[in-house]
């Protein structure tokens, strides 16, 4: 089963890097040729140096965070006999990991908030009082992109940059595959995105998944401890806003938004990319759908045995072949 899965998902990834490749091809020329025709308001290739740097800082803010609470870490998580040292390692490493990231998506998840609350295309299922259909209105693809809007952007796209260094920096987890098909698809869906003027849906995929990922980094980050009524508390919060946002909110306000509010208020010659971008959203739905099963699977486990599990990284199955020295270094 898991063999099938990971050639599935590396069919995926191939499918992904190919797809994008051929449309990354022409998205140099298509921004150039928008570019001289709005030369001071069209976003520009170059503007991709300050997301790389952005990316850059935050893995190596992310490297330095994870010495740095590992004592916290191992403070939370009581070692179990079965546990190896090497596991054990493992399990505060991802503590730390998660803990690093439930700040950072708390902070994008609040900033995004606040600019798209009374933004025309924020519809009210995202705290908005608009409409997705105005995505695609106002001279689309030059819709005019506020700075602070801009900046909040191109730190998601900086981001991107750094689960994929993470990611490929780290040993290779039972995960592997499905996170490397997530980090692609979102990596390549935020640049192009960004180049393309996909910004107000994009801000929309972006405020979605950032505040669900609040409530996944924080379960993640407690899954291991003996805090059992919290532990209980975060996963009825997570799957109350997994389901909400990801299962519903996003098929039916943002896909249907890209896939046909775009061609009814843009027409079907004005959206470039538009079949890599609903691809992609498909794909992500897909693992929005096996995530889903795999937190269901999860509680249900909770509540037969007492013992919670992250089962979407599985570090239970894992052959963890490493020498204590290097488990102490990553740590």
């Amino acid at each position: 089963m898991g063999g099938a899965k990971d050639r599935a998902l590396r069919a995926l990834v191939a499918v992904a890097l190919g797809w994008a490749a051929t449309v990354g091809s022409g998205v140099r020329e298509e921004v150039l040729s928008r570019q001289l025709r709005r030369p001071d308001e069209y976003p520009a290739c170059s503007d991709l140096l300050a997301a790389a740097g952005i990316g850059l800082g935050l893995t190596v803010a992310q490297l330095l965070f994870r010495p740095v609470f590992s004592l916290v870490a191992q403070a939370m998580i009581v070692k179990k006999e079965r546990w190896s040292h090497a596991m054990y390692g493992a399990r505060v490493l991802r503590c730390c990991d998660a803990v690093f990231k439930f700040f950072y998506y708390a902070a994008m998840a609040t900033w995004g908030a606040s600019l798209l609350k009374d933004q025309p295309w924020a519809p009210w299922v995202l705290g908005g009082r608009g409409e997705t259909r105005f995505c695609w209105t106002g001279s689309f693809p030059f819709q005019e992109v506020p700075e602070d809007l801009r900046r909040f952007y191109l730190t998601a796209v900086g981001y991107s940059f750094s689960e994929i260094a993470m990611l490929l920096l780290d040993r290779r987890l039972p995960d592997f595959w499905e996170m490397l098909l997530h980090h692609t698809i979102s990596c390549y869906l935020v640049t192009f995105s960004y180049l393309l003027n996909y910004v107000r849906v994009g801000s929309l995929v972006i405020v979605l998944h950032g505040t669900t990922d609040v409530l996944i980094y924080a379960s993640k980050a407690i899954v291991d401890t003996n805090w059992n009524h919290l532990i209980a508390v975060s996963y009825f919060g997570l799957i109350t806003a997994f389901v909400w946002l990801r299962i519903y909110v996003f098929p039916v306000y943002l896909m249907r938004s890209a896939w046909v509010e775009s061609i009814a208020e843009a027409g079907p010659g004005g959206i470039y990319g538009w079949g890599f971008l609903n691809f992609a959203l498909c794909v992500l739905f897909l693992l929005h759908m096996y995530w889903l099963g795999l937190i269901v699977k999860s509680g249900l486990m909770f509540k037969r045995t007492g013992q919670a599990r992250d089962l979407q990284s599985n570090l239970s199955s894992m052959d963890i072949k490493m020498e204590d020295a290097g488990v102490k270094k990553a740590m």
